[in-house]
C-alpha cells in the first residue's frame, strides 16, 4: 500500500510542476512577428531587398557631423562615434520590408509562452565574440542586467515589464514577464545588443571612452582620429556572415567616417571627392546640386543623384519644453506656432521640395486624419473633459499653414496670448509680473539659422523676443540630455510599428529624467493611458486606432509644431556604389550596397 505524500513532498511537486509549466517545450521558432506570420519561412536564404551575390570589398567613405568621444552608443554620456552600433550583434535581426518582424541572429531559436508570460532565447552555437570566445546565455543575462542598470534612460524603461532573467542552460536564457499584456516585449528584447561578460564585468560600462571593446558584430574599429574620423574594418571571420539575415549585407571591407562641422561644408567636401555617399537632408543643398557648376563637379567626380522611397514616419518638429514656465500654457504654444509661415519658408528656402507635416507620423497610415473614428473615440472619450474641445469637432490643421489671411492669423495669436495672461507693453508681451516673453531656440547646425530668421521676425511682431543659439554637437547633446532648452527642432524616430518606445517619447514617468526622450515634458493622463495601451494592441487595426488617438492629443495640446517631412530619401553618391533594384521600404539600409570595382576603374 502506497503511503500518502508528506506536505514537503507535495510542496516540492508543486514547485517542480510550476517550473515545468514555465519551461515546458513550446514550438521553437525562427522568427517573431508582432501581428500575423513572418513573411520569410524557416530556412529562407536571404531578405528580398538584398543582392545575395553582392561582391565584397572596397571602402565606403561617409560624412558625420560634430565630433565624438565614445565608442559606446548605449549610454547617456559622451557622444558615440558614427557607426558604433555596427560593432554589436543583437539577439534578433529586423527585416526592413515588414512593419515589425525579427529573425534569428545571436538567438538561433525563440521559444514563447502561448499566453505571453515568458520567452526563451536559444543561442546560436556558432555565435562568437571577435576574440574567439563563444556567446552564451550568461552573456544574454549579463547584457540585460547591464543595460537596465547602467544603460541609457531609454533601455532602463524599455524593459520595465521584464520580471527576471534566468539562465536555464549554457545556450538558453529565460525571460519571465511581470504580466502578459505587453505583446511586443518579445520583439523588444530581440533588439537587445549582446555584450561579452568576460570583457565588461570588471569595466565601467557607463563611462564613455575610446578603448576598442570586444564585440560580436560585422565590423570592428580599425583606427580613429578622435573627433575627426573613424574607420571600421569588416571582420573576415564574422561568425554570422552566412546567416540568412546577413547574406548580401555588410559588403564593404571598410567603413570610413569623416567629421564636418556643418552640412554645407560636408556637401562641398563630397563634391571635391573627399567621401562617397550622402543622404541630403537639406532641400536647399539638394537644389544646389542641379546648378550648372555643380553638375560639372558631379560629372567630374563620378557622382550621381537619385531618390529612394521613404515609408518611415520622420516628421521634423519644433518642440516646446513645457517644463519652462513661459511654455506651460497650451495657448502660448499655439500662438508660437501661428507665427510660422511654412509656405513662405518652403518657397524661399526649400524650393517647395518639402511637404508640410500635419502629424507626428506624417506620410504614413500611422497619422490621424479627419475627425476621430469610433475606434479612436474609445480611447479618447474617457478624457474628453480634460482634452481640447476642437480635438473632437475639427480636423487638425497645423498653425501657420495655407492661411492667406495673415492679419487674421496674427489677431488670433494675439488673442491666445491675451487669454493666457499676457499683455503688450512697450511693444513687448509681458505677464502679470512684468516679465517679458523671451525664448531661446537651440540649434546645432549653423545653416539652420537662415530659416529661423523669418520666424523670429514674425514673433517680434507679436511682441515675443526669440534668441537663436547655435552650439557644437557635443554641447547640444548634453543640453538635450539635461533638458536645458526652451525650443528645439527634432525628429521623433518612429518605426513603421510604434510601440513601447512611445512611453519614452511622451509619458509622465520619464518626463523629468536625465536623458529622457520626452523632450516636451509631456505630463498628460490621456497620453499616459494611450501609450500604456499601445504595446497591448492585439491587431494592426487596434494599434492604428491607438496611434491616431495619441497623434490627436499631442497635436491639439501643441507640445510640438509639426513642420515638414520628405517622402523620399535624396541621395548623391559615386556611380560605382550600387544597391539592389528592390530596396527596403522602411529603412535606408546602406549595408545592402556594394562596391563595383570595374566601374570605378572607368570613372573619371
Amino acid at each position: 500500500m502506497m503511503s500518502n505524500p508528506t506536505t514537503p513532498t507535495l510542496l516540492l511537486l508543486f514547485i517542480l510542476t510550476a517550473f515545468s509549466a514555465i519551461t515546458s517545450a513550446a514550438p521553437l521558432e525562427h522568427a517573431v512577428s508582432l501581428f500575423g506570420k513572418p513573411a520569410y519561412p524557416e530556412g529562407f536564404s536571404h531578405f528580398n531587398y538584398v543582392n545575395p551575390n553582392a561582391p565584397k570589398g572596397g571602402t565606403l567613405r561617409q560624412s558625420a557631423l560634430g565630433q565624438f568621444d565614445s565608442l559606446n552608443p548605449y549610454v547617456d554620456r559622451g557622444v558615440a562615434a558614427a557607426g558604433a552600433d555596427l560593432q554589436y550583434d543583437t539577439l534578433l535581426a529586423r527585416s526592413w520590408d515588414e512593419p515589425l518582424t525579427k529573425y534569428g541572429l545571436i538567438a538561433e531559436k525563440i521559444e514563447r509562452d502561448p499566453d505571453n508570460n515568458w520567452v526563451a532565447f536559444y543561442v546560436n552555437p556558432k555565435a562568437r565574440f571577435n576574440d574567439g570566445k563563444p556567446v552564451t546565455a550568461e552573456d544574454i543575462k549579463f547584457s540585460f542586467d547591464l543595460l537596465r542598470e547602467k544603460g541609457s534612460t531609454f533601455y532602463r524603461n524599455f524593459y520595465l515589464d521584464v520580471d527576471q532573467v534566468t539562465v536555464t542552460s549554457p545556450e538558453r536564457a529565460l525571460f519571465k514577464f511581470k504580466h502578459n499584456k505587453n505583446r511586443e516585449l518579445v520583439t523588444n528584447l530581440g533588439q537587445m545588443p549582446i555584450f561579452p561578460k568576460h570583457y565588461w564585468k570588471d569595466r565601467d560600462f557607463s563611462s564613455p571612452g575610446l578603448t576598442i571593446p570586444v564585440t560580436s558584430g560585422p565590423y570592428k574599429v580599425k583606427e580613429m582620429q578622435p573627433g575627426r574620423s573613424i574607420t571600421y574594418q569588416r571582420d573576415p571571420n564574422y561568425w554570422a556572415k552566412d546567416l540568412p539575415v546577413c547574406r548580401g549585407r555588410f559588403n564593404f571591407d571598410q567603413l570610413h567616417y569623416i567629421y564636418f562641422l556643418d552640412t554645407g561644408v560636408a556637401l562641398q567636401a563630397l563634391l571635391v571627392g573627399e567621401y562617397d555617399w550622402l543622404m541630403v537632408s537639406d532641400p536647399k543643398h539638394w537644389q544646389k546640386l542641379f546648378s550648372s557648376k555643380n553638375q560639372a563637379l558631379l560629372k567630374k567626380t563620378g557622382l550621381v543623384t537619385e531618390t529612394l522611397p521613404n515609408s518611415n514616419p520622420q516628421t521634423v518638429m519644433l518642440t516646446y519644453n513645457t517644463r519652462k514656465s513661459f511654455l506651460k500654457d497650451r495657448r502660448v504654444r499655439e500662438a508660437l506656432g501661428s507665427a510660422l509661415d511654412f509656405d513662405r519658408l518652403n518657397q524661399n528656402y526649400f524650393h517647395d521640395l518639402l511637404r508640410r507635416a500635419n502629424s507626428y507620423f506624417s506620410g504614413t497610415d500611422l497619422g490621424a486624419k479627419g475627425l476621430p473614428t469610433p475606434e479612436e473615440l474609445k480611447w479618447l472619450e474617457p478624457w474628453r473633459n480634460q482634452l481640447p474641445k476642437p480635438l473632437f469637432t475639427r480636423t487638425y490643421i497645423p498653425p501657420g499653414h495655407n492661411d492667406s489671411n495673415k492679419r487674421a492669423q496674427r489677431a488670433k495669436a494675439l488673442e491666445l496670448l491675451k487669454e493666457a495672461g499676457w499683455r503688450i507693453r512697450d511693444n513687448q508681451q509681458v505677464n502679470s509680473k512684468g516679465e517679458p516673453l523671451t525664448l531661446t531656440l537651440l540649434l546645432t547646425n549653423p545653416e539652420n539659422e537662415r530659416y529661423t530668421l523669418g520666424y523670429r521676425k514674425s514673433l517680434k511682431a507679436l511682441g515675443i523676443e526669440l534668441s537663436i543659439r547655435t552650439v557644437d554637437r557635443a554641447q547640444y547633446i548634453e543640453r538635450i540630455r539635461n533638458l536645458d532648452f526652451d525650443m528645439v527642432t527634432n525628429v521623433f524616430r518612429h518605426t513603421p510599428s510604434p510601440g513601447t518606445e512611445q512611453k519614452d517619447h511622451f509619458s509622465s514617468a520619464v518626463a523629468d529624467l536625465h536623458g529622457s526622450r520626452n523632450l516636451a515634458g509631456v505630463k498628460n493622463p490621456a497620453v499616459d493611458d494611450i501609450v500604456g495601451r499601445i504595446p497591448t494592441a492585439t491587431s494592426r487595426e487596434q494599434l492604428l486606432s491607438l496611434l491616431h488617438a495619441l497623434d490627436r492629443v499631442l497635436l491639439w495640446e501643441h507640445y510640438s509644431l509639426s513642420l515638414w517631412y520628405q517622402p523620399d530619401w535624396p541621395l548623391v553618391h559615386r556611380a560605382y556604389l550600387k544597391h539592389p533594384q528592390q530596396t527596403a521600404p522602411y529603412a535606408l539600409d546602406i549595408s545592402t550596397w556594394w562596391f563595383d570595382g570595374s566601374q570605378k576603374k572607368t570613372a573619371k
